[in-house]
């Protein structure tokens, strides 16, 4: 699994190839490539469609990176395919010349996944080049599939269609606008398919299908069609017809479709009236370690090493840990047992230690020298070696990746946090307080905004990045320390519904005079966003469960 994920190998159901190579090949001469074609899936649906039509598998075509796959596969298709073994290049997709094979009537095939921080040295390099060269400006967070999807338009004759699977990330990541930009501005059509359970269960990856056709021309509109599976392909579609533009400009995705307008109507008007939480604090990751195994101690090693308290500080490893709207010393001293907290180790002030107390130092120091601790990456860039930077102390914690829901707390604990969380920090000018915002936080109105702001993983967790998190809504309302203890008593006593509907009637009735019509149209909103991508995670693990049994 490793190597696969190393190399972004996801490999695509026959079913699903066979409905998207059906879809591309229309005539018995066409031309056809798969830039990637690890098992051969998307070529052999290629060749038997390409038979089916009276034609033959003489114009289908592939490229493969990995040398291995590529002699395993290539010697099969040729085998059982009839596949010229000149037509598949064992090489770089990025490094194909269009004279390296005749100009397509096809692009398919399903791109690797490789997120900017592996997708590096050459390959990376020649990707860009590509972009540029079709006037695409991509910026340095760029995932591999944009080459593919650039390059791939780029080899395909006037009329030529594309159809593959690629990340939903076209329709919400910033990186990924000016791909959707030029896609749009390079086909006559191009539409998109979603699915409500995802393509690939394993991958923590939301995917959908692609479909463009008409190389050549353009369009300012994009097709949309969402199913319920990959097992519904074969049946009739709705389609909704979504205007280009805000999706360009970022004011909006594709999320925003899949709520009832009365909800969006509601929530664009309060837009005006409330706050983003960067307004009101900054919003950053936490502390890399580079070695967590050996810079956070639990109880068993602090006692064993006897390392002095002045090098310890309190640390709160996950979301795990949170019971309520506070984080507490109570809190954190019952993490511990489930280590979900500990102490971080810190020595930014070594010359403050007895000669005692830096002889245990220097002896857990050595151990981890042993343990070639100071050889890892974040560690060997670092003097010295062995201290932490930008460890902070902030107000309260968000978490990163939430399943039910993203957390806020007040840091009463005083702990740190490495960057499994994120940091709140109140800005100076905020007329507000980190209970305030753990209130706040609690709202229907806040609820739809995480949902429509930070974006779903394949799993059905959500994910909220610095950015995504400082665009939250949150109300206008200020002194609700009351309300949030009264609220942290709801959450630790797990009655969740009665907390947010406490939190609805003081804020936004009572505070911003919503209607409860209003109320109950953003919360019903909320609860259709976060049962599609987080219940749609737990019913794909479910099935696969069943599969395996």
């Amino acid at each position: 699994m490793s190597q696969q994920k190393a190399l972004g190998a996801f490999y695509t159901a026959q079913h699903v190839a066979d409905f998207l190579v059906a879809w591309a090949l229309r005539k018995p001469d066409d031309v056809v490539c798969d830039p990637s074609f690890g098992g051969g899936v998307f070529l052999e649906a290629a060749a038997k469609r390409l038979t089916a039509l009276a034609g033959s598998a003489q114009t289908v075509y592939g490229v493969e990176l990995d040398k291995d796959v590529h002699a395993k596969i290539s010697g099969a298709l040729a085998e059982q395919y009839h596949i010229p073994a000149k037509n598949l290049l064992q090489r770089d997709f990025f490094a194909v010349q269009p004279g390296d094979m005749p100009l397509l009537d096809a692009f398919i095939g399903n791109p690797p996944f490789i997120r900017f921080q592996r997708f590096a040295g050459e390959s990376r390099q020649r990707a860009l080049a590509r972009c540029a060269e079709q006037g695409v400006s991509v910026n340095q967070l760029a995932s591999s599939w944009t080459g593919f999807v650039v390059h791939g338009t780029a080899l395909l004759k006037a009329s030529g269609r594309l159809a593959m699977v690629i990340p939903a990330e076209l329709l919400h990541a910033p990186y990924a606008r000016p791909v959707l930009e030029y896609l749009t501005a390079n086909f006559a059509r191009t539409r998109i398919m979603t699915f409500i359970a995802p393509l690939f269960a394993d991958l923590s990856q939301d995917t959908l299908l692609l479909l463009a056709e008409g190389k050549g021309g353009n369009t300012n509109v994009l097709e949309w069609q969402d199913l319920a599976s990959d097992a519904d392909l074969d049946k009739p579609h709705v389609t909704k017809q979504l205007e280009l533009a805000p999706f360009i400009s970022g004011q909006r995705r594709l999320r925003h479709h899949l709520i009832d307008p009365r909800a969006l109507e509601h929530y664009t008007h309060l837009s005006q009236h409330t706050h983003a939480l960067a307004d009101l604090a900054d919003v950053g990751i936490g502390y890399v370690s580079g070695a967590n195994r050996f810079f956070h101690l639990g109880l068993e090693s602090k006692q064993h090493w006897q390392l002095p308290d002045a090098v310890l500080e309190p640390a709160v490893y996950r979301a795990k840990a949170f019971a309520g709207l506070q984080f507490t010393a109570a809190d954190w001293q019952a993490a511990q047992v489930q280590g979900d907290a500990g102490w971080l180790l810190r020595l930014e002030n070594m010359d403050t230690l007895t000669p005692a107390e830096r002889a245990k130092v220097d002896a857990y120091l050595e151990h981890g020298m042993q343990q070639s601790v100071h050889q890892g990456y974040k560690c060997r860039h670092r003097k010295p070696w062995y201290v932490v930077p930008h460890v902070r102390v902030p107000e309260g914690f968000l978490s990163y990746m939430s399943g039910l829901r993203p957390q806020v707390v007040v840091n009463a604990a005083g702990a740190v946090a490495p960057n499994t969380l994120h940091l709140v920090r109140l800005k100076a000018e905020a007329n507000v307080s980190m209970a305030d915002i753990t209130a706040l936080w609690q709202t229907s109105l806040t609820a739809l905004s995480v949902e429509l702001e930070g974006h779903a993983l394949g799993g059905g967790m959500l994910k909220l990045e610095p950015r995504e998190a400082g665009r939250v809504r949150l109300a206008n309302v200020s002194g609700l320390e009351p309300l949030a203890r009264e609220l942290d008593a709801l959450f630790r006593a797990s009655k969740d519904e009665q907390a947010r509907a406490l939190a609805d009637e003081v804020i936004l009735r009572q505070g911003m005079g919503l209607s409860e019509e209003a109320c109950r149209c953003l919360a019903a909103a909320a609860k259709v966003l976060r049962e599609r991508r987080y219940y749609r995670g737990r019913r794909s693990r479910v099935n696969d469960n069943r599969d395996s049994g």
